[in-house]
């Protein structure tokens, strides 16, 4: 496959683009992720919803708390990480996840989201945030779509989340209140139709790493004093 975009920027610019990457197996023997919070009973979680931040059982003082929402339109969709976990997902109604992660650490994850039927294509999205009990507040880590709406994911959609992605982050990060950093981020699909039969990808795959900073969020998301770190 031919990059899309130039190999990641020399170490110490804190500045990366996004690349093309050779498919990486999510082990499919990895366990399911262990979930956190009060919001998660039995293996399934209730959504946050609109001003409800509090996380009655918050993380513990060494870790922080995710959340990570999947869905995906005509396909199902899987996200794996060596130290967190299997977490899966196919419907096209949201589904969250909240999990904890130790602050200070670093964690390489992987999602592949592939088409249900031969021909139909995918709409996948998963957006993770991170808690700021100070306020309580939520930041916004990371969104990974490709597709909306009944446009199903075809290279120009790739390429445009690909681009608004670029766009919004300031040295890996969406938020620059909050404490944590995405790098190294790929995508890559394994192809699909031919452009002549609507050009929709089969599959859409990416990998990334969050490396959760130790320093705890002090601001509200968004806030023009913030300076990326």
């Amino acid at each position: 496959m031919v990059p899309l975009l130039a190999m990641e920027c020399a170490h110490g610019s804190g500045e990366s683009a996004v690349e093309t990457a050779q498919h990486v197996d999510s082990a499919a023997s990895l366990p399911a992720a262990e979930l956190a919070g009060a919001r998660c009973q039995d293996g399934h979680c209730r959504c946050r919803e609109l001003r409800d931040n509090v996380e009655t059982v918050p993380p513990a003082a060494d870790h922080k708390r995710f959340e990570i929402r999947m869905s995906v339109a005509a396909g199902e969709i899987v996200l794996t990480s060596p130290t967190l976990g299997r977490l899966h997902h196919d419907g096209r109604q949201e589904a969250c996840f909240y999990v904890d992660l130790p602050a200070g650490s670093s964690h390489e994850f992987v999602i592949k989201s592939r088409e249900a039927q031969k021909g139909q294509g995918l709409t996948p999205l998963v957006r993770i945030a991170e808690y700021g009990p100070k306020g309580p507040w939520w930041y916004d880590v990371l969104t990974v779509g490709c597709g909306a709406g009944e446009r199903r994911c075809d290279r120009d959609t790739a390429r445009e989340w690909e681009s608004s992605w670029l766009t919004q982050r300031k040295r890996g990060r969406l938020d620059a209140c909050g404490s944590t950093v995405v790098s190294a981020l790929r995508w890559d699909t394994s192809g699909g139709q031919h452009m002549q039969d609507g050009g929709l990808l089969r599959d859409f795959h990416v990998q990334f790493v969050l490396q959760v900073k130790a320093f705890a969020p002090q601001l509200p998301p968004r806030d023009p004093r913030c300076v990326p770190q």
